[in-house]
């Protein structure tokens, strides 16, 4: 379990950070696993991908959080946000958030018409996909696919703001 610890947590940790935007809340999710798993070590020999499975669960623990938080940062879920506690960097973070959402934004505006309306009513309006389903009169698994592939494609498209974001945050972490 040591050895799983040592080799596993900082990526973790790291995951945690990006979904949350909270480093203390992200070392906790984590620590919360992993003495998850030290009480279930006895069935975590069935698990073949241990990487996969605490990315997974990590990832889950950070969205139940977000919901019992009530968090409501629906952007920042894609690209997270490094803390700073300098004026100048503070000023250069604002400037880089404004260029990181009017980069989202203007690949929000180069998806296809119908699966841009069903993203936005999904994050901006916060509709479930029956909601979503039933006001566009279509099925809730085709709102489900065009949501998955909206994610896809903005990730894709906006990649270079999660290079910088993680460079920025492995300065201020390490």
């Amino acid at each position: 379990m040591e050895a799983l610890f040592r080799e596993h947590y900082q990526a973790l940790c790291l995951s945690a950070n990006f979904i949350v935007t909270d480093v203390e809340a992200a070392k906790d999710i984590v620590q919360e696993f992993f003495c998850y798993c030290w009480n279930k070590r006895g069935q975590l020999g069935l698990i073949h991908d241990f990487r996969h499975y605490a990315a997974r669960a990590v990832k889950n623990a950070c969205l139940n959080y977000l919901k019992q938080s009530k968090k409501n940062i629906p952007y920042d879920r894609l690209f997270g946000e490094a803390l700073s506690a300098d004026d100048t960097a503070e000023r250069e973070d604002q400037q880089t958030r404004a260029a990181r959402e009017q980069a989202l934004w203007s690949a929000i505006a180069r998806l296809p018409e119908q699966r841009r309306i069903i993203f936005l009513l999904s994050n901006k309006d916060d509709l479930s996909y029956a909601q979503i389903a039933d006001r566009l009169d279509i099925s809730v698994n085709t709102v489900k696919t065009q949501i998955r592939l909206a994610y896809q494609f903005l990730r894709q498209e906006c990649a270079w703001i999660l290079v910088t974001w993680i460079l920025i945050f492995i300065n201020n972490f390490l």
